[in-house]
């Protein structure tokens, strides 16, 4: 009979160690995947803020605001003009601003505490209405070709009438006569520009965000399956404190070990997996600017990840380390007594 409850205690030994490896990974990619400071370090690094005025720019030639509604001497711009101007407005400093201001929301939409994700766009209204876009007005104007004469009649008529004008590069003497027009207009456009950009927003019916949380869930209670082999090693095995110390150290010792070489090298394994999901997964999830950086993203998931990974499983093989020798040092004392 001692010797069954010792064979499925060991099975149960091996067990645990497999299920606390899996759980150590799954529980602290719950904590560390899905939320925004473990990317926002990741992207200062890459080009991601500058991706904004991209966005921006297709968002106001999508939409009657940037057609019908932009200031009178920009009306009729394309996608990169747009981007230029936007570029010339906001500095790096507001862009990351902004950039970290997607993060939060696409990650606040992931844990379903929105049902959308969106793009800040105060602080281009608040460009948008200082000296600072009529100055990346004129600025874009300086990129074009000069006015022709019959653009500069026609660019007069426009002023008065308030109709599209020409966009091209006027002369220097119509700056005084276009900078209250383009003071005005901006003015009139930061009004209609919404406070915000929807990137995604969830579904009314079959939210794919439900099995998302199903499955953090599971990875929440990842650690109740070793706890349960912990409980049947003490159940079948454990008879003394020195049989406590050897049925739970040797498994602990163990883990940490293999915890902590994966921390060490499990990069190359496990980027090529996150890379996999976030391609094939979660483009239901994330906005398109997002789907971009999948490597950016794998690699800032397998540093949020690996690094918990490697110092508790130093910890736990101390642990397990510490119960080992503790053992042996009773058995010897036991002898010593003897």
């Amino acid at each position: 009979m001692e010797t069954i409850k010792k064979t499925l205690a060991t099975v149960c030994a091996i067990l645990f160690v497999v299920a606390a490896v899996i759980a150590l990974f799954l529980f602290n990619f719950d904590r560390r995947a899905f939320a925004a400071e473990t990317y926002q370090k990741a992207f200062a690094r890459e080009d991601f803020y500058n991706k904004l005025p991209s966005v921006m720019a297709d968002a106001m030639t999508s939409t009657n605001t940037g057609q019908s509604q932009g200031p009178i001497v920009m009306r009729g711009m394309n996608t990169q003009a747009w981007e230029a101007f936007f570029r010339s407005m906001l500095s790096q400093e507001t862009l990351k601003v902004m950039g970290d201001d997607v993060l939060s929301s696409t990650f606040a939409y992931l844990n379903m505490q929105t049902d959308s994700v969106h793009l800040s766009l105060i602080p281009l209204k608040a460009s948008m209405v200082s000296d600072t876009g009529v100055q990346a007005v004129f600025a874009l104007l300086k990129t074009q070709a000069d006015c022709t004469l019959e653009q500069i009649v026609q660019m007069t008529f426009d002023l008065l009438t308030k109709s599209e004008m020409q966009f091209c590069k006027p002369p220097t003497e119509f700056y005084p006569l276009l900078t209250p027009v383009i003071q005005g207009q901006m003015q009139f456009v930061a009004l209609a520009i919404p406070d915000q950009f929807t990137l995604i927003s969830a579904p009314p019916e079959n939210d794919p965000r439900e099995k998302l949380q199903t499955s953090r869930m599971v990875m929440r209670l990842s650690p109740i399956l070793p706890f349960a082999f912990l409980l049947m090693i003490t159940i079948l095995a454990v008879n003394s404190l020195k049989s406590w110390l050897n049925w739970w150290g040797v498994p602990f010792l163990i883990n940490g070990v293999l915890a902590t070489l994966m921390g060490l090298i499990g990069a190359p394994v496990f980027g090529a997996i996150f890379q996999r999901i976030l391609v094939n997964r979660m483009s239901a999830y994330l906005p398109t600017i997002l789907l971009d950086y999948t490597n950016d993203l794998a690699s800032a998931m397998i540093r949020a990840l690996l690094t918990p990974v490697y110092w508790q499983g130093q910890v736990i093989a101390l642990i397990g380390l510490v119960m080992v020798v503790g053992s042996n040092f009773i058995k010897r004392n036991k002898k010593f007594a003897d």
